[in-house]
């Protein structure tokens, strides 16, 4: 993804001492097969070393047989380090599609240096699960995947934080910008270098 253009955002230290709130989350749909395109916006454009990321999958209820048709994906694994032994391999799960893909996840995070959280929530209506599950982790950043862009005026109002938004072409939408003034400094990142869309260049 190109890079060249830049958000005007507070130029803080991420990273300084003292600091105990570095924390992005990273909001996905979680009925959909998982893929590291959001994440890897983030660790790119907002994640510094030594923060926390937080994947937050979210969907709604789901009745028992559908449960137990995505029990197995990616969402519903464990983050353990999934590292091919040989007890795994002769078991037949040293290739194991779920294994390697959760893997590449925790060695994306370990090659940023960051903290890896995952979490699952499931209710109705997703909106205020999300908006609820934020006020938990409470965030600095909060990145979304495409699949929130409908309720992208909901979060901006019910949001306290910086609100970016992946869209389906590849474009970055700012939904919020903090003020200098309504961070505190030793909760804010540095400046994020991204590629934007022409409607919050406008505004």
């Amino acid at each position: 993804m190109d890079k060249s253009l830049a958000i005007d955002l507070p130029d803080h230290d991420f990273s300084s001492p003292g600091s105990t709130n570095k924390h992005v989350v990273v909001v996905m749909d979680g009925m959909t097969e998982f893929t590291t395109d959001t994440l890897q916006w983030a660790l790119d454009n907002v994640v510094t070393a030594g923060c926390i990321v937080t994947l937050l999958g979210v969907m709604p209820w789901l009745n028992i047989p559908l449960f137990l048709k995505t029990r197995n994906v990616f969402w519903t694994e464990e983050l353990e380090d999934a590292h091919p032994d040989p007890v795994k391999e002769k078991n037949g799960c040293g290739n194991d599609v779920k294994c390697l893909k959760r893997q590449a996840v925790i060695d994306l995070c370990r090659k940023y240096g960051v903290v890896l959280q995952k979490k699952i929530v499931m209710g109705y209506p997703l909106r205020l699960l999300v908006v609820e599950q934020v006020a938990t982790l409470s965030p600095t950043w909060v990145v979304f995947d495409g699949s929130h862009k409908r309720n992208k005026d909901f979060y901006a109002k019910k949001i306290p934080c910086n609100i970016f938004m992946i869209n389906g072409d590849g474009r970055v939408d700012m939904i919020k910008s903090m003020r200098m003034t309504d961070i505190p400094r030793e909760l804010a990142p540095s400046t994020p270098q991204m590629t934007v869309s022409e409607e919050s260049k406008n505004k």
